[in-house]
């Protein structure tokens, strides 16, 4: 398996001396000797049974080879906020020491003081939101001086403040801000970066909304990338953006596919011979229904034209001249549109692209996930998170035709899920009446306005944000190009997070609550989705199988969990007394509200066949997910050189949690 590695950062100067050393220690060091060649198995945290003690090394750590301050250093020093696991903790001459590792097997690398680590009980971690619609998060030393601040009656104008002083360099020596958060976005699922959660609490504002107040350690993953850096004017003109089609083709839209044609070729005929041309692609994905239920459909779903970079305009013109319209009608009004858009983010063109773009064409609701009919078994919440972790935003234009009346308030429920992107904006349009006329200018203006960002990145300006556009689609895409614009230079820039050491944040917008600013994610091992997916899968298959006799249905999700889990100490036990005990431990304790971990034998008797079908098609949709997540082998990355495969990290969002 070929997994990502840690990427570097270019550093921000900040206040901090403790951040000089930074530079100088990189994350992907080679292991030293090993001490001990045979396997070995860290602690267990306390009250744990399956969960490892875990530490990050402070500034300044050294690992030596024994429990003895003049004993022979194995790293002279080591990198600051390193990921360790605790083999063994011993006291000697009143102090006390812990032996670590990389490896979840060993072998230990050494004995590190205990006063140089930080025990990181739970593996969150912080991801920074794009920044196109809010301010840059400010990083305070003390957790007293930001309550201070959130509870000021003058709090929007003292962070204006404070955010001058950061970004212009001018913090005073007893300012209570640290450091702030690069100008560019940085997508942890495109640049890897560990910003840990040492603490977490929630807190009301005075706004009457609640924040997250977070304590959070940097990691440094690699050295700085090199000084010589082109401008980011420069960077700008190699700008590019991608634009895929999924189309509904049923025998309704025939008269919305040559629309949709000809705003391409008008596109096309614009562009020609422009440099624009070069940074401009577009693909096609056909989607109608289950073929299983009406053979003579001929497909569920075609891709008609892939995404990809230097793209002959005629032959992409060539290949969407066989887009038709089926002459035979599906079964019922629902099509699988989830299966269109699952096909659509998983091209392998989409890495070639600064601006990711799906636009989804319909006029049907989509087949959910637990429709037997669905090809996916994804529905649009997990579709929305698979797209945002490729960075693909998706807009729907949904065509209200007269045909499709008893169908629009499902399908509108639906698609302003779908197309939630980052909770920033929602790309969801109707288009009234279904009229040809008005979607026509409607994708007219869509696709203008999303070439126009190349146009803005060819002359070196990130794109504006307008807000008195006159419509709300060139508003909404110049917010989301501008954001896909930060996305792309922090990417090329090797922007990297701020070198903090322990500083205190909060998760909201200071001057806007309504925003968030920070994003909580769990650091899970590819091991814990896999067991974590096949936990699921028992959940559901055993379910259905018990529809019949549901008390039966808890008995014998145990035994099948715990022949299913990598701990032997499962079987056996009768303590598991709810979902989240057979789940796993890492789960547990996490600051999020989740119905299906609490979920016991007597909630489970006592909810009914529907409930109970309920929580089966959410888990069985929480399943596709993640068996979406656990095969991108782009996604998962090596915290150590020679991590094996099951070790490798995703960063998985705590929405995206059962």
């Amino acid at each position: 398996m070929k997994s990502r590695s840690a990427t570097g950062w270019a550093g921000l100067p900040m206040r901090l001396a403790i951040l000089a050393i930074a530079a100088a220690a990189t994350w992907m060091v080679s292991s030293p000797t090993p001490l001990l060649a045979q396997d070995r198995t860290p602690l267990l945290m306390e009250g744990r049974q399956t969960i490892y003690q875990r530490v990050l090394s402070r500034p300044g750590a050294i690992l030596r080879q024994d429990p003895d301050p003049d004993a022979r250093a194995t790293v002279p020093l080591v990198a600051p906020f390193s990921i360790y696991y605790a083999f063994d903790r011993r006291q000697t001459d009143d102090r006390e020491w812990v032996e670590v590792g990389r490896a979840l097997r060993g072998p230990a690398e050494g004995w590190v003081r205990a006063d140089q680590v930080i025990d990181w009980r739970q593996t969150m971690v912080v991801a920074f939101t794009n920044p196109a619609n809010r301010r840059r998060t400010l990083f305070f030393d003390d957790r007293v001086e930001l309550v201070d601040m959130l509870e000021s009656e003058a709090l929007p104008s003292i962070s204006r403040q404070l955010r001058d002083q950061a970004i212009n360099q001018t913090l005073p020596a007893d300012s209570p801000v640290v450091s702030i958060e690069p100008a560019e976005h940085i997508d942890i699922t495109d640049q890897f970066y560990v910003l840990p959660i040492l603490e977490a609490e929630e807190t009301w504002l005075a706004s009457g909304f609640t924040t997250r107040l977070l304590r959070v350690a940097s990691v440094p993953l690699e050295s700085d990338v090199a000084d010589q850096m082109p401008s980011r004017e420069d960077l700008l003109r190699d700008f590019r953006v991608g634009i895929v089609f999924v189309i509904d083709t049923t025998n309704s839209m025939q008269p919305y596919i040559e629309r949709t044609r000809q705003a391409v070729r008008q596109i096309y005929d614009q562009i020609a011979g422009s440099d624009i041309a070069d940074r401009v692609s577009f693909g096609m994905v056909g989607f109608r229904d289950s073929v299983e239920a009406a053979p003579n459909l001929g497909y569920v779903t075609q891709i008609f034209s892939p995404i990809e970079a230097g793209q002959d305009p005629n032959g992409f013109l060539t290949e969407i001249n066989a887009v038709a319209a089926a002459d035979v009608s599906s079964r019922g009004f629902n099509e699988d549109s989830m299966a269109g858009l699952y096909d659509a983010i998983n091209m392998p063109g989409w890495r070639d692209f600064d601006g990711r773009y799906i636009i989804l064409i319909t006029d049907a609701g989509p087949r959910m996930a637990a429709d037997p009919l669905s090809r996916t078994g994804m529905g649009p919440r997990e579709i929305n998170q698979l797209a945002a972790e490729n960075g693909i935003a998706i807009y729907t234009l949904h065509l209200l035709t007269d045909l499709g009346t008893g169908n629009h308030d499902y399908a509108s429920g639906n698609y302003l899920e779908v197309s939630n992107w980052h909770n920033i904006q929602n790309l969801y349009h109707q288009v009234a009446t279904g009229s040809v006329t008005a979607f026509g200018q409607t994708v007219d203006l869509l696709s203008q306005s999303l070439i126009s960002q190349v146009s803005d990145a060819l002359e070196g300006r990130l794109t504006d944000i307008m807000t008195d556009t006159g419509n709300d689609i060139v508003a909404q895409s110049r917010i989301v190009g501008r954001a896909m614009q930060l996305a792309y230079l922090g990417r090329v820039q090797g922007t990297r997070a701020p070198d903090v050491f322990e500083a205190w944040a909060t998760d909201r917008d200071f001057e806007d609550p309504r925003i968030a600013s920070l994003e909580v994610r769990v650091l899970l091992t590819k091991n814990q989705l896999s067991d974590l997916r096949d936990v699921l899968r028992a959940v559901v298959e055993l379910g259905q199988a018990n529809r019949l006799s549901p008390e039966d249905f808890f008995g014998q999700l145990q035994s099948a969990v715990a022949h299913l889990s990598r701990n032997p100490d499962l079987l056996g036990r009768e303590d598991l007394a709810n979902l989240g005990d057979l789940m796993g431990e890492y789960l547990q304790d996490l600051p999020y509200t989740s119905r299906i971990l609490e979920l016991d034998e007597r909630s489970w008797l006592s909810m009914g066949p529907g409930a109970q079908r309920e929580i089966l098609d959410d888990i069985a949709a929480k399943l596709r997910l993640y068996e979406a997540l656990h095969d991108r082998v782009d996604l998962w990355v090596s915290l150590y050189e020679g991590s094996p495969e099951g070790e490798t990290v995703f960063p998985v969002p705590l929405e995206a949690l059962p």
